[in-house]
């Protein structure tokens, strides 16, 4: 027979104590994301629709002997993104801040469904361009609630990120990108089908 024992007083204060010290401690401080450079970006649909033109643009100019470029800054990335998730309630990410700086690209928003709070979530990743392969993404961090992704998890992440983005560029071929501060540039050319 298993007894049980009731917590007394002090029972829950220590367990109080407890809980108070995991949410001020250190996994708690590491939840302060970097920040886009310039404060926080406000996803705009004029910004949205405009990388949308500006892609579609590139692609009737291109040519497989006439490369296209496509510059898109944070404000455009960011909207783009942002009014898609609006589209897709089942994805729950909210409120996402994109941004490119330092060669690296940067992903911040929230996390809902998994805690009764919205968990602070970050992805840090580089572009890579690899002759006759299609642009990937290699995720370098990886964090949600102030814990950082396991390396097994980043793998499985990177590898289905990759996979959906092969398969938007069954039109194009990225040749290289350049990350700018506040903006990527794209180069490619268009792939007929």
């Amino acid at each position: 027979m298993v007894r049980r024992r009731r917590l007394n007083g002090s029972g829950w204060g220590l367990v109080l104590l407890l809980l108070l010290a995991l949410a001020c401690g250190p996994a708690a401080q590491k939840t302060a994301l970097p920040q886009p450079p310039g404060g926080a970006i406000q996803p705009d649909a004029t910004a949205s629709k405009r990388v949308q033109q500006n892609y579609r643009q590139a692609l009737q100019e291109s040519s497989a002997q006439r490369p296209f470029r496509l510059l898109i800054t944070n404000e455009e990335v960011t909207s783009l993104v942002a009014l898609a998730l609006k589209e897709r309630p089942d994805i729950p990410f909210t409120n996402p801040q994109i941004w490119f700086a330092g060669g690296k690209i940067y992903i911040t928003g929230q996390v809902t469904g998994l805690a009764p709070a919205a968990l602070p979530a970050l992805i840090v990743a580089a572009p890579v361009v690899s002759e006759g392969e299609p642009l990937r993404l290699a995720i370098e961090r990886a964090q949600m609630g102030g814990f950082d992704f396991p390396d097994s998890l980043i793998e499985s992440l990177t590898e289905t990120v990759n996979e959906s983005l092969a398969d938007l560029q069954h039109d194009v071929k990225i040749s290289a990108v350049e990350v700018r501060e506040g903006a990527v540039l794209l180069t490619g050319r268009r792939v007929d089908p």
